[in-house]
C-alpha cells in the first residue's frame, strides 16, 4: 500500500508540475504575442492565427464580455441613434435648402409681376394704349386733382 500511495503521490506531483508549467508557458506565449502585436516593426509579423489568440494576448476572455455586455449594448445603441439622427438631420437640411431656394424663386417672380403691373397701369401708358385703339373720349384733366370732404 505504501508503494501504491507513493505512485499516486508521484503521479499527483507530476500532474501538479505540468499544471504549474502550463500557466508559465501560456504567460510567455501571451507576452510574446502581445509584444508582437504592439511592435512597430514591419518585418516582425504578429503570430496571430485566430482572434482567440489576440484576445488571450490582451487578457480578454468570455467573462469580460459577459461583464461588459450592458456597456457594449449601450454603445451600439448610441451609435445607431447617432447615425439615424444624423441622417434625419441631413434630410431636413436638404429639404430646408430646397424650400429656401423655392421661396427665393417665388419672391423674384412676385417682384417681376408687380413691376410689370406697375408699368402697365401708369397713366401715360394707359393714355397711349387708349389712343392706339382709337378711343378719344378719355382726355387728361387740365386741373390738378383735389380731395372731396364728406360732411355727414
Amino acid at each position: 500500500m505504501s508503494q501504491k500511495s507513493r505512485k499516486t503521490s508521484d503521479t499527483d506531483a507530476l500532474r501538479d508540475e505540468s499544471v504549474m508549467q502550463e500557466p508559465t508557458e501560456e504567460k510567455s506565449n501571451r507576452s510574446r504575442l502581445f509584444s508582437s502585436l504592439l511592435s512597430e516593426d514591419e518585418e516582425k509579423q504578429p503570430e496571430v492565427k485566430r482572434l482567440r489568440d489576440a484576445l488571450r494576448a490582451l487578457s480578454i476572455n468570455g467573462q469580460w464580455f459577459k461583464q461588459q455586455i450592458g456597456v457594449i449594448c449601450l454603445i451600439v445603441l448610441g451609435v445607431i441613434v447617432y447615425i439615424t439622427n444624423r441622417y434625419k438631420a441631413q434630410q431636413e437640411m436638404m429639404e430646408e435648402d430646397r424650400l429656401r431656394s423655392e421661396l427665393l424663386d417665388w419672391k423674384y417672380r412676385s417682384i417681376t409681376r408687380r413691376s410689370e403691373l406697375t408699368f402697365r397701369t401708369r397713366q401715360t401708358k394707359l393714355e397711349d394704349m387708349l389712343n392706339e385703339r382709337g378711343d378719344s373720349t378719355l382726355k387728361p384733366g387740365k386741373m390738378a386733382p383735389f380731395i372731396l370732404i364728406n360732411n355727414k
